[in-house]
Parts: structure tokens; C-alpha cells; sequence
């Protein structure tokens, strides 16, 4: 099934320690510019990129005033939760299309996470706390931007795609399964890793998605960690992927922080290794498959929810 458009659900556009006080910056996502910024109170805000008046671009030379922003060119403010304007400081009335489109956002894990839906719906689900984010023993995301020439349900399919571990990783898989529940799509997983540098890691990993785009892995390992994976469209044909790990330190001694800066190193190449073959290939409506495939047809049934095209066909 021909997916068209863009997917609904909640999509992380920013780290939150990327976005610092009364910043602001232009975004580009679902096709659409925007503009990012966080308040004088500290909450994060997603508007329309252009002023209504004349076109000014608001992420480049808007200004932070409370909780709206400032256009450059003219000075109009907006609100941050609304889109309304609330000033013109030289007209004695505010014109009721004075107003550009706001974006529901949320903050939390360290993420910001815009809601992305067509009919401007609003949420069914929401993003679950981490339950070990910001605890003693637990490091931040120190997550990686990746911009990638692909379509999102590519990445995806790595969820139900059983056989690439070994050819493309040289991660041999002793058992393996899925499970699609409403927005949720989880793979399980273990058996043993070789990493780059030497040595064997056997690992028992559990990968859920909540929702098409944001996916937290609890793998236990020679480090337990909680790897992000978050994917947002930038347009119909590329999207930008933050690629994290949350590390326990708890028992590591000296000479932890090198040895965990490159066990992240060694996931992060796991992760440019799906970006060759996903940047280089065709998509298969109709593949040919095998038993030792995995549940592809069901990863792809449960995407297809998460598009309009699929729902009106």
C-alpha cells in the first residue's frame, strides 16, 4: 500500500539542552517551516514560520518577549500556546487574522516532541516517562543528528527485519519476536554482539516504538543502556535521526568515561551501516520473502494507521 504524506504522532524536533533560554530557531519538518522557541518561563513553543503581516521569517531575528515571540520585521508578537496576535505596537486594533498555526508541544525525557497530525487532530497517546532519566548512575542522551536521504518506513522496517543483524552488523540473533499493539510496536531480541574493537557482547534487548517515530531500546548488556532513536520528516523524501544512549555508570570505575565513549561510538556505527543500505535502495511493496525474514507484514500493517492515505484507502 502506497503510503502518502506525512505520519501522525508525536516527533522529537529537539534535544532539550539544545534548546537554551529565550531561544529561538527556524525548523523545517513535515514540509513546513517553523519556528522553535522556548519562553521566558521556560516552555518550549512551535509556531508557523511566517508572520501573516508581510512575510517575515520568525526563526530568523525573532525575539523572546514572556511566553510570545517578536517579529523582526515589524515588531508584531504572537503567543506561543495560541498563535494569536497580542501586540501591533503602532495600530490601535488587532486584525482577528492576526494569527499564525501553533503546533502542540512537550518536553520530556530531555526531548521536545512536536504532535504531527493532518487533520490537526489532537493526541491519542502519550510519550511515557523514562523511569531512569536524570537518575544517579544514569549519563544524558548525548545524542548524535543524523540527516538521511530516506523515506521513514525504512527505518522502521528495521524493527521487524530479523535477518539483517548478522550480514550488515555481525550481530548473530538467537531468538527473536514481535508484537504490535495499537501505537506500539516492539521487537525482542538476544544473543551476541562483536563489537569493532574486539571481544563479545551478549545482550537481551527489548525495542518499543510509541508511534511512528520515536523508539527507546532497554538492552541489558555489558553496559546496561536505553538507546533513543527518534526519526522526523523533513520533507517526503529525507528526515533528520537523533541516535542516543542513556548509559549506567553505577559500577563502573576508573576509566569508565573512555571506554563509554566508545561503546557509543560502536553503536552509532551500527546505526551509519543501515544509513548506506537505506540511502542506496529501492522499496519493495511486494518482496519476496522467506520464513527467517521476521513479521515484515505485520510491521507494515501497523504502520500504515499512522497515514491518511491508508486510513481513506
Amino acid at each position: 500500500m502506497e503510503l502518502k504524506g506525512y505520519p501522525r504522532g508525536w516527533f522529537v524536533i529537539e534535544i532539550s539542552k539544545e534548546l537554551g533560554a529565550n531561544e529561538v530557531k527556524p525548523i523545517k519538518y513535515f514540509g513546513r517551516d517553523m519556528v522553535l522557541f522556548r519562553g521566558e518561563s521556560g516552555e518550549p513553543y512551535v509556531l508557523d514560520a511566517y508572520c501573516p503581516h508581510l512575510g517575515a521569517h520568525l526563526g530568523h531575528g525573532g525575539k523572546v518577549v514572556g511566553e510570545t515571540i517578536r517579529c523582526p520585521f515589524h515588531a508584531w508578537r504572537f503567543e506561543g500556546n495560541d498563535g494569536k496576535c497580542v501586540e501591533v505596537p503602532y495600530a490601535k486594533r488587532i486584525p482577528q487574522k492576526a494569527c499564525v498555526r501553533h503546533h502542540r508541544v512537550q518536553e520530556k525525557n530531555g526531548l521536545i516532541f512536536m504532535w504531527h497530525c493532518p487533520r490537526n487532530s489532537e493526541p491519542d497517546w502519550e510519550i511515557p516517562t523514562i523511569e531512569h532519566y536524570a537518575k544517579d548512575g544514569w549519563t544524558e542522551w548525548d545524542a548524535a543528528l543524523l540527516y538521511i536521504k530516506t523515506h521513514p518506513k525504512e527505518v522502521v522496517e528495521n524493527l521487524a527485519d530479523k535477518a539483517h543483524f548478522g550480514p550488515v552488523h555481525g550481530t548473530w540473533v538467537d531468538w527473536f519476536e514481535n508484537e504490535f499493539n495499537g501505537h506500539i510496536g516492539i521487537q525482542r531480541a538476544r544473543g551476541v554482539a562483536y563489537p569493532r574493537g574486539g571481544g563479545e557482547d551478549r545482550f537481551e534487548l527489548q525495542s518499543t516504538y510509541y508511534g511512528p517515530g520515536y523508539m527507546l531500546t532497554e538492552m541489558r548488556s555489558v553496559l546496561p543502556n536505553i538507546l533513543l532513536l527518534a526519526h522526523t520528516p523533513i520533507d517526503e523524501n529525507s528526515l533528520h535521526l537523533r541516535f542516543g544512549a542513556m548509559i549506567d555508570l553505577s559500577n563502573v570505575r576508573q576509566g569508565g568515561e573512555k571506554f563509554t565513549a566508545q561503546y557509543r561510538e560502536n553503536l552509532l556505527i551500527g546505526f551509519r551501516e543501515d544509513i548506506q543500505l537505506w540511502e542506496n535502495k529501492v522499496y519493495r511493496e511486494r518482496p519476496v520473502l522467506v520464513d527467517g525474514d521476521g513479521d515484515l507484514g505485520g510491521l507494515r500493517r501497523w504502520y500504515a494507521q499512522f497515514y491518511e492515505s491508508a486510513s481513506a484507502a
